[in-house]
């Protein structure tokens, strides 16, 4: 029983450590702390949510963003990283191969720095457009949900190579974890948001829609087609609370 516990702590040691930049003490574990990712979901949410509650006096486009910059600072840019190199991948084009040959590697091109600057000016339009508690409440709400989303993706889909984080985390990844994930994440969402939950879970469809084309050019996906899924369902989150 205890071992179990433990075991279980570590996976969530594990999905908070790798989501986000606040220090985690204890094991960490990643095989199956895909089950746990809307927990963190909920912590970055928890932290804008005070943000934004904490800069109700500053001009909105400030407070907005403020918000943003914590948004990103939070998960180190993990995602924002991993768009951009999906963005550099998929333009280019090609075979498997090449298309995983430019993901591989570190340099951001073109594609990438545009697929950066119009998510960014996208959350940014999208924060400074919502009234001050829909906007606080999107917050919440896009953090969670897009954190399921790796989740979800996880397990519908298989690793487009053998090896890699990404591979690590989809390959140990099932009904057990989308259970819990669900629970964790979708349950509260709906009890909380309500009619603005059933347009955000509709905002899963974007990295849905990822998945499917890297399944359908490359067999699989990556840890940088998780990210990039991540980011495209917070923006389609936010958008859901227009």
């Amino acid at each position: 029983m205890m071992d179990a516990i433990r075991k279980e702590l570590g996976r969530i040691g594990g999905a908070l450590s790798f989501l986000t930049i606040l220090p985690v003490p204890g094991k960490k574990v990643l095989e199956g702390s895909s089950a746990y990712y809307p927990l963190a979901g909920w912590l970055i949410g928890g932290v804008l949510y005070g943000v934004w509650t904490a800069c109700h006096g500053l001009a909105h486009p400030v407070r907005a963003f403020i918000a943003l910059a914590a948004w990103e600072l939070l998960s180190r840019g993990l995602h924002v990283d991993a768009l951009a190199d999906t963005a550099d991948a998929v333009m280019a084009g090609g075979d498997r191969d090449r298309i995983l040959r430019i993901m591989d590697d570190s340099h951001t091109g073109a594609f990438g720095i545009m697929a950066i600057g119009l998510l960014l000016i996208g959350k940014f339009a999208l924060l400074t457009t919502l009234r001050y508690n829909a906007a606080r409440d999107a917050l919440l709400c896009a953090a969670v949900m897009g954190r399921y989303s790796l989740t979800l993706l996880c397990c519908l889909f298989r690793p487009a190579k053998g090896e890699g984080l990404g591979s690590i985390i989809i390959s140990s990844s099932g009904v057990r974890e989308l259970i819990i994930a669900t629970v964790i994440g979708i349950v509260p969402v709906a009890v909380l948001f309500r009619l603005h939950a059933a347009y955000a879970v509709s905002g899963l469809a974007v990295s849905l829609l990822v998945a499917l084309y890297a399944r359908w050019k490359i067999g699989g996906l990556t840890g940088d087609l998780l990210g990039a899924g991540l980011e495209l369902t917070e923006l389609a989150s936010l958008f859901s609370f227009l």
